[in-house]
């Protein structure tokens, strides 16, 4: 059978402007049948020990694990050059945490248990056969477990299989998603306890300033705001189920590290205080990804923390949105220097930062660019404060998104995108008691489906019959499932 390449028949569907209407209550029937594939099709049964975690990559058309992991030249590129974040040959639970999520509430609605006991069985798996003994988790952004050689590989430049004796998950990354902390705490409450203990004590550079490394070696120089709102996130959601203070004192100590590097003339946040590269006197949406996380910890924090903390989201983000927006462009700018609060231009194609405008269609991480999870932390602010600023900031981020579609100039943005897209507007027309937003998450919801939905699965991506974990296709079905029951999911500890 010939196959038509769907590149073109995506670019000419698109920009033709044609409205094909995607009928709401088609939006669940296409999940479900796309779960019912996956659980048909995508389980580990390469090599010797064939187990129940699921392939990070498979072939819609075919339905199978694909033949060739080579990408199209058309295909822009989703990680950056010689990072395998996408698991070949293997399995990379962290980025099927959106996917896992969305199994949970696919059985709770539809009384089916087969997908929960999918998500459970994948679960257990990963604890038995991707934990360093130390307790550390070996996944996020340098370890996955190859199916084909049956072991976790760690990855830098070029994946290789991990000593089991002496792993300590020195490479352990949580960035941008944090984990559904809550169904591995209902899988297994102790295992998921060391992990957070003593992957967060290993990421700790100073226990007196807080200093912290996106790597969990006790060294480095990267303190990363992304991977600091995650440690703060993760270490209160602990907190909450022991009731351990010293997990708050911990928290405390990682976001004032990041609060305290601030420049104090402009009150703003470096990315990466210590550096000494572009994000040490570079701010980017990044710290819409740190507030957000700080915003959700504080729902677990003691009273003297939460309000602490709150305060300190306020200030910085409020900072960042006087000096941000371009009113000439109606845009965010991508990068603002922090001595003197200016707008940064690109001068080079350096692919780790954004663009000089923030970019909610950028297929590439990373790229410490995130604006629709900065747009969702604006409304949170406002929930919260109830400063117009905030709320201010959700409209343009809608008129942003209605002048942007459609995404990528008609080519088609991948799944993640229009779910984060979607998440945000439905957000909005929640809190805000506005339609409209509502309305335009429809119009994402139906482009997103007419660009990756086709025999009877999701593409992770326009231009091939393809979908990877890392593509988020997890992230747009829980979009799309709130849309269609007009009920958010119960998103288990998950945030991204």
């Amino acid at each position: 059978m010939k196959r038509i390449p769907i590149t073109l028949v995506v670019i000419l569907f698109l920009s033709a402007g044609c409205q094909q209407e995607v009928s709401q209550s088609d939006y669940i029937k296409k999940i479900q049948s796309h779960f019912k594939h996956q659980m048909e099709i995508g389980l580990d049964q390469f090599g010797p020990d064939k187990t129940k975690m699921w392939m990070a990559s498979l072939d819609t058309y075919y339905k199978k694990y694909p033949d060739k992991l080579d990408r199209p030249a058309h295909i822009p590129n989703r990680v950056y050059l010689d990072r395998y974040i996408d698991a070949p040959h293997g399995s990379a639970i962290y980025w099927d945490m959106p996917a896992v999520v969305l199994m949970y509430n696919l059985s709770a609605l539809s009384g089916e248990d087969s997908y929960k006991t999918y998500a459970d069985d994948y679960i257990k798996s990963f604890l038995d056969k991707c934990i360093a003994r130390n307790g550390v988790f070996l996944w996020g952004n340098h370890y996955y477990y190859d199916a084909f050689i049956d072991s976790t590989v760690r990855f830098g430049s070029k994946p290789k299989p991990i000593d089991e004796e002496s792993e300590e998950g020195d490479m352990h990354e949580l960035r941008p998603l944090v984990p559904a902390w809550e169904i591995f705490w209902n899988i297994d409450s102790s295992a998921t306890e060391k992990q957070i203990r003593v992957s967060s004590q290993n990421h700790i550079v100073d226990e007196v300033t807080g200093n912290f490394n996106r790597h969990a070696d006790k060294t480095g120089i990267h303190a990363f705001l992304e991977a600091g709102g995650v440690l703060v996130y993760t270490l209160s959601w602990l907190y909450d189920k022991t009731q351990d203070e010293s997990l708050l004192q911990t928290a405390d100590k990682i976001l004032k590290y990041s609060f305290e590097n601030r420049n104090k003339q402009t009150g703003l946040l470096a990315n990466s205080p210590t550096s000494g590269r572009w994000d040490s006197y570079t701010s980017t949406t990044e710290i819409g990804l740190w507030v957000g996380c700080i915003l959700k910890a504080s729902q677990w924090a003691s009273k003297e923390y939460a309000e602490t903390w709150i305060n300190i989201a306020d200030q910085v983000m409020a900072t960042w949105l006087d000096l941000g927006y371009d009113e000439e462009h109606k845009k965010y700018y991508g990068m603002l220097n922090i001595n003197d609060g200016s707008w940064i231009k690109r001068e080079d194609d350096y692919p780790y930062m954004p663009d000089n405008f923030a970019n909610i269609w950028h297929p590439l991480f990373p790229r410490h660019d995130y604006p629709i999870t900065f747009a969702e932390t604006c409304l949170n602010l406002y929930l919260l404060t109830g400063k117009e600023i905030y709320r201010e900031s959700c409209y343009r981020w809608k008129e942003i998104i209605e002048n942007d579609l459609p995404a990528r100039k008609g080519m088609g943005a991948y799944a993640e995108h229009y779910g984060r897209v979607i998440h945000f507007l439905l957000s909005c027309a929640a809190e805000l008691g506005d339609d409209s937003y509502r309305q335009l998450a429809k119009v994402v919801a139906d482009e997103s489906v007419r660009t990756l939905y086709a025999h009877e699965m999701f593409r992770g991506h326009p231009g091939e019959d393809r979908y990877d974990a890392v593509d988020g296709v997890g992230i747009l079905g829980l979009a799309l499932l709130w849309l269609e029951t007009n009920q958010k999911p119960n998103m288990m500890g998950l945030f991204f």
